[in-house]
């Protein structure tokens, strides 16, 4: 029974969410919110292991959703309008479009950050079968690895300001996976 841990998690959701509405930050709430947190991983796992820490996981998700939903019902509507400003999104006037430039940004953020998430999931599966773990967590973390890279390396991307360096590190992490994908090691 993962009970007390799903308790736990939803009891940090509350703490925290108490915490956050105070006028003035209350470092014994959040503190306390977070231990309950880390409380209710803890004891998921211990009563169930990973299947334990998920489902208290997503008690506590699911009070926050319905804490959230509460709170966007009940709000009252703004009174001010919504701003007309325009983050350079399309060009003013007789501006060039720039669409090279966009796409480019787009391919680099997108498909070579992509590609260089697969490089190192594969380089991380392969390390991780050398290390001698199995083939199926070595897969596990692969899988876990790619979209935590990809989106880590695509927010670095988006927030350099010359293109060189980005193009650099997605070459580094891309070539992670080289040996791997060359050889064909399955782990």
């Amino acid at each position: 029974m993962v009970w007390p841990a799903s308790l736990a998690a939803i009891a940090s959701v509350l703490v925290l969410r108490a915490a956050w509405a105070r006028r003035t930050r209350s470092h014994a709430l959040n503190g306390a919110g977070w231990a309950l947190m880390a409380l209710a991983a803890g004891l998921g796992w211990q009563e169930a292991g990973a299947w334990g820490t998920s489902v208290a996981c997503l008690a506590g998700m699911a009070a926050a959703c319905l804490l959230l939903a509460y709170a966007a019902l009940t709000a009252p509507a703004g009174t001010e309008r919504a701003s007309n400003r325009r983050a350079g999104m399309l060009p003013q006037g007789g501006e060039p479009l720039g669409l090279g430039r966009r796409v480019a940004t787009f391919a680099i953020s997108v498909l070579l950050a992509a590609a260089a998430g697969v490089g190192l999931a594969l380089g991380l599966r392969s390390l991780a079968g050398l290390l001698g773990a199995g083939e199926a967590d070595s897969t596990a973390l692969a899988f876990f690895a790619m979209p935590l890279a990809w989106a880590m390396l695509g927010f670095y991307v988006l927030m350099e300001q010359r293109r060189l360096r980005p193009l650099l590190v997605l070459a580094a992490f891309a070539l992670a996976g080289l040996p791997a994908f060359v050889t064909g090691a399955s782990g």
